[in-house]
């Protein structure tokens, strides 16, 4: 571990860009150290490594994740994300105490979509139980969580297949009202929980739209005075034009 580390730490220094951390810090609004380094030029030192990446059992898996999740910088902790993706059919809900752990330090979208888009669904289609968490995310006081909660399942609806939409459709329609961020979060930050979840449910809808065109329109047409006009736009995007002009 120390290894990979120390050879990582050599490399996002080697290729640090100061303008380009500065860049991306401002727009992702982040806290933490950023090296600057490309997304591009992280994913090819991850491919020189993958093969032994691959070869950690389970028990690893979780200490490389949790050292890597602990450092300074944007790009370790994105190590840390990298390697839980690799094993993400090992994990159980057992391993949802660290799964909401890292989603509730996660700050920001950069993270939440690698952590809760394509890992959720390998741990919910093995315990149904674990749509427990969502329930409880989408009422929590973090816009974050209820974004998660909303996101959770589009891997599902991408494929038409597995997932839970009714707990989908229920879950969007409660955030419908957005009175609760009033006492929650001061002017632009509450601008930014309504962009992020509005945005999420969009999202959603539109990704069900792939393979059920009429479930998504019948929502869409049902609720489209009582959602945002970002949700309503995306959610219908890839409608085909016979349904889209029914709305």
């Amino acid at each position: 571990m120390k290894t990979l580390h120390n050879n990582y730490l050599a490399f996002l220094k080697q290729n640090a860009d100061k303008e380009h951390a500065t860049r991306v810090k401002e727009y992702l609004y982040s806290d933490l150290k950023h090296y600057g380094v490309g997304t591009s030029l992280r994913r090819k030192f991850y491919r020189e490594i993958q093969k032994d990446l691959e070869k950690l059992p389970k028990r690893e898996v979780l200490s490389y994740v949790k050292y890597f999740w602990k450092q300074p910088s944007f790009e370790e902790r994105d190590l840390g994300l990298h390697i839980l993706n690799i094993h993400k059919y090992k994990l159980t809900i057992k391993n949802m105490p660290l799964i909401e752990k890292m989603m509730r330090e996660s700050k920001g979208w950069a993270f939440l979509d690698n952590l809760i888009i394509p890992i959720m669904p390998a741990i919910l289609s093995k315990d149904h139980s674990a749509y427990a968490y969502l329930k409880k995310w989408i009422t929590d006081d973090d816009f974050w969580a209820r974004r998660s909660a909303l996101l959770a399942q589009v891997l599902f609806f991408r494929k038409g297949k597995g997932g839970n939409r009714k707990l989908f459709f229920d879950m969007a329609v409660s955030q419908f009202d957005e009175s609760w961020m009033d006492n929650k979060y001061e002017k632009y930050e509450k601008k930014r929980a309504r962009f992020f979840i509005r945005k999420a449910i969009g999202w959603a809808i539109r990704e069900i739209s792939h393979k059920d065109q009429v479930a998504a329109f019948e929502f869409l047409k049902k609720y489209r005075n009582q959602m945002s006009g970002l949700s309503f736009s995306d959610g219908s995007r890839k409608l085909r034009p016979s349904l889209r002009n029914k709305l």
